[in-house]
């Protein structure tokens, strides 16, 4: 017996050592894969133990009365369910009816039924076939076999075999168990389970988003997804027909040029007329090119300005898109709290991007981005009411867009409180 668990080690050590690095990686590939029943032909060598005693006696397993021999063979796999072998046997065994030895030969064709076709390392089997046996070179008869076996597996050449049967003697006195135990050496590298493929798509197919107003921008992209509107503006409506959509234009109803936010000029220039600061800072527009934030209440502690500085810094989106990282939601759910925490303040968001593409595209990815932003943040509870968005597109810079981090700071959305 040791020399043939030592005899399997060296097969699988040599085996191993035998592997260049591309080997090993292939061999690591396999070894990840799905592990299925074997389908590689192999060498079988197993030690043997016979008991013609046990069947008359009806003492199977008084292992005293057990002969020793060998057993070797070959294993061609016919399908996934099917193994066939080849066993050749030899024993020096004590008959019933005789205390001495005597030398039996047997050569089996044999099936191995693997009905469960297990995934893993344990591969059972039901056996089954014919066996041809010579016993003292002159006594001839035949046996069929019947048991079960196991093959263990150890790596991608080798495998330890149990394997127990009875087998029916063709011949008064001939029944009699074997057992045994060895190992199988795989000729072949197994072979990993190939991908179910994926299934085919049509080119025709595809996925239509929602657009409740039918103006041909998705509902998630129009700025105005309840009332149809104009594409060039991302599905906002323009009322006036001045140019400038509506949630730009400071007179939504009356045409006016885009220089004057939408609005009529007047004939006469007015007389100066002091504005309160905070009526001045509640519009805000991408034309305007110096925006005037009013000073947050010192009531805010400087950690939350914080939390809205990293904000700026942190808020993720899909390259070339207003969709939203999943890294981005948490410090999002920060800001949600700080409204939460302040409901008196209201809050402003402002997006902006680089000079990289055209003005307009900019514009309208800075202003779907803030809305992005906006949308979150009232699926958090943050109250629509307390809230406004804005995009700048790449009209207000704080870095220079000559160099790839100026840019990506440049790429930002801002969140301000602010009081009304």
């Amino acid at each position: 017996m040791f020399l043939f668990v030592a005899f399997a080690l060296c097969l699988s050590t040599g085996e191993i050592k035998a592997q260049d690095t591309d080997d090993q990686n292939k061999e690591e590939k396999i070894e990840d894969s799905r592990l299925e029943r074997d389908m590689v032909p192999g060498i079988i060598a197993r030690k043997l133990w016979v008991d013609y005693q046990g069947p008359i006696d009806s003492e199977p397993f008084d292992f005293q009365k057990w002969n020793g021999g060998f057993e070797l063979g070959i294993r061609y796999p016919v399908n996934h369910w099917l193994d066939l072998a080849v066993p050749v046997r030899g024993a020096s065994v004590t008959l019933p009816e005789s205390q001495n030895n005597v030398n039996v030969f047997s050569l089996d064709v044999q099936g191995h039924f693997s009905p469960l076709n297990l995934d893993g390392h344990l591969h059972p089997y039901l056996v089954t076939g014919m066996g041809f046996v010579l016993m003292d070179g002159d006594d001839f008869h035949l046996a069929v076999p019947a048991g079960l076996g196991t093959n263990i597996r150890v790596n991608n050449r080798v495998d330890i075999n149990l394997e127990l049967s009875y087998r029916f003697g063709l011949q008064s006195n001939r029944d009699n168990y074997q057992l045994g135990i060895g190992f199988i050496y795989n000729l072949t590298d197994r072979e990993p389970e190939k991908p179910k493929p994926l299934p085919e798509v049509k080119e025709d197919e595809t996925v239509k988003l929602p657009d409740s107003d039918g103006d041909g921008i998705p509902d998630i992209y129009d700025m105005d997804p309840e009332h149809e509107g104009k594409a060039e503006f991302l599905g906002a409506r323009d009322r006036d027909g001045d140019g400038v959509p509506d949630h730009l234009d400071r007179c939504p109803d009356e045409a006016g040029p885009a220089d004057n936010h939408g609005c009529p000029e007047e004939e006469e220039k007015p007389e100066p007329v002091e504005i309160e600061k905070e009526e001045e800072v509640e519009v805000v527009t991408p034309a305007e090119e110096e925006v005037e934030v009013e000073e947050v209440d010192s009531d805010i502690p400087e950690e939350v300005q914080e939390i809205l500085e990293i904000a700026m810094r942190d808020v993720r989106f899909d390259l070339g898109r207003a969709t939203l990282r999943p890294e981005s939601f948490d410090i999002l759910n920060q800001v949600a709290n700080i409204m939460s925490e302040y409901p008196e303040y209201n809050l402003r968001i402002s997006g902006h991007t680089d000079n990289i593409g055209s003005a307009s595209n900019n514009q309208r990815l800075s202003e779907q981005r803030a809305r992005s932003c906006y949308e979150y943040l009232a699926s958090r509870g943050v109250s629509t009411a307390r809230m406004s968005f804005v995009g700048y597109g790449e009209s207000r810079p704080i870095d220079t867009n000559e160099s790839p981090q100026g840019r990506s700071n440049n790429r930002r959305v801002e969140f301000n409180l602010y009081l009304d």
